[in-house]
């Protein structure tokens, strides 16, 4: 009953959204160009009916802007990520985390990945698209890591300091399967901080190379 409850108001929203954003407007126009990839206003409303549904959030007159300015940000972040992993021919990504994210997708809304399916066709949505979107920020990820993982430098005091703390926590402080999980939990996360750190990076230098054009 819950889930059917959920699908119905989201379609009830998307109707509002399409009244309010294409009302009158019958032909699609290319609204802003990031290289060489086109953004259309057909994109745009995609991307803000995505963001509606995945944030089960209602979009009326004191968010809307904001709605609409986080879209756009959304597909022009993708088509410089896009255009990067094109670039460089960057073709894997971990398949585990790919479904590991539909699945918290699916949870987050309540849903099993079949229900997100059908969730998704219901809005006029592929479910395609979300995965490509998903496969996309994954194989940027490979591609961080492939660059920089010969950067990546730890500050090793400051990790056994963590894991210390970690471990005088602990009633049984002989586990040494639990210790050797709690340091492998810490160095992956100091890793992962660093290597979101070359992403923005990254990213930022792209997008000051970057033409972005609004039409």
């Amino acid at each position: 009953m819950r889930k059917k409850i959920k699908i119905i108001f989201l379609s009830i929203l998307i109707l509002f959204l399409q009244s309010q954003l294409t009302l009158g407007q019958t032909k699609n126009r290319i609204i802003i160009s990031v290289g060489n990839y086109p953004i259309t206003s057909f994109d745009l409303f995609h991307e803000i009916k995505l963001i509606a549904i995945l944030s089960n959030i209602s979009i009326g007159p004191s968010n809307r802007e904001q709605i609409k300015k986080l879209a756009l940000q959304s597909l022009i972040q993708r088509r410089i990520k896009t255009s990067e992993v094109e670039r460089l021919k960057i073709e894997n990504f971990n398949k585990r985390d790919l479904n590991s994210l539909i699945f918290q997708t699916s949870k987050n809304l309540g849903l099993d990945p079949d229900g997100l399916k059908k969730l998704l066709k219901k809005n006029g949505i592929k479910y395609e698209d979300l995965v490509n979107r998903y496969k996309t920020d994954l194989k940027w990820n490979s591609m961080i890591f492939n660059i920089y993982k010969n950067r990546i430098s730890l500050n090793t005091v400051e990790i056994e300091d963590k894991i210390k703390s970690e471990i005088d926590k602990l009633e049984n402080k002989n586990d040494e399967k639990l210790i050797e999980t709690i340091k492998e939990r810490i160095v992956n996360k100091e890793k992962d901080k660093k290597l979101k750190m070359f992403s923005n990076s990254h990213y930022s230098n792209l997008e000051r190379t970057i033409q972005i054009k609004f039409l």
